[in-house]
């Protein structure tokens, strides 16, 4: 047999061992402990799903157009656009120092001109980009100029009665109308010129 003093030694280092086995233990159960609660906070967060996305732009295909375009009959690209409003809940229409009469004939001889010479511009333009439209998207782009044309009335209305205060009714009507046309010009070209080259002959 062994002597006392060995068995001991034994024992003690035996203790030591478990000891250390122990700490190890509750150490990783404490990891154990923290990463159970960390997924518990990953699962209860809100997740976000985002699927597989392909863009096959060569495969777009246009069905139905909707919706305005903004297609530019602000030559100022909003600079100017603040003169537009005013406070107390008026917008600038119909200033007191021009007729009604007068804003009536401008608005009339502009949509005389959207029904006529606006579509033959257009084809014109048609023409010079060589880039053929159909009918319902010449009559989509015409119709969404069509609904910016009141504020463009107004805002060359509220300018040149402020440019030109001594100017006479018939003068004032034409001025704005010429500047008009030349909004829905630079806006239909601009519109066919930023039109995505075609790869087809048609």
């Amino acid at each position: 047999m062994y002597p006392n003093d060995n068995i001991y030694g034994i024992l003690q280092r035996m203790q030591q061992h478990i000891e250390q086995q122990n700490h190890r233990i509750k150490m990783l159960e404490n990891m154990v402990d923290n990463l159970k609660d960390g997924y518990e906070q990953l699962s209860k967060a809100p997740k976000t799903n985002i699927e597989k996305i392909e863009y096959k732009f060569d495969q777009l295909k246009i069905e139905r157009l909707d919706g305005t375009l903004n297609i530019g009959l602000n030559p100022n690209d909003g600079a100017d656009m603040l003169q537009d409003f005013t406070v107390n809940g008026t917008n600038g229409m119909n200033p007191p120092s021009i007729a009604p009469e007068t804003i009536q004939s401008i608005q009339q001889n502009i949509n005389s001109y959207m029904q006529n010479g606006a579509l033959k511009q257009l084809g014109e333009l048609e023409q010079k980009y060589n880039y053929p439209l159909d009918d319902p998207y010449r009559h989509f782009i015409l119709n969404d100029i069509q609904k910016q044309l009141d504020q463009r009335i107004n805002y060359y209305i509220n300018q040149q009665t402020d440019r030109s205060p001594n100017a006479s009714p018939q003068e004032l009507s034409e001025e704005i109308e010429n500047k008009l046309k030349r909004d829905i010009v630079n806006g239909m070209e601009a519109f066919i010129k930023n039109l995505p080259k075609r790869t087809d002959s048609s």
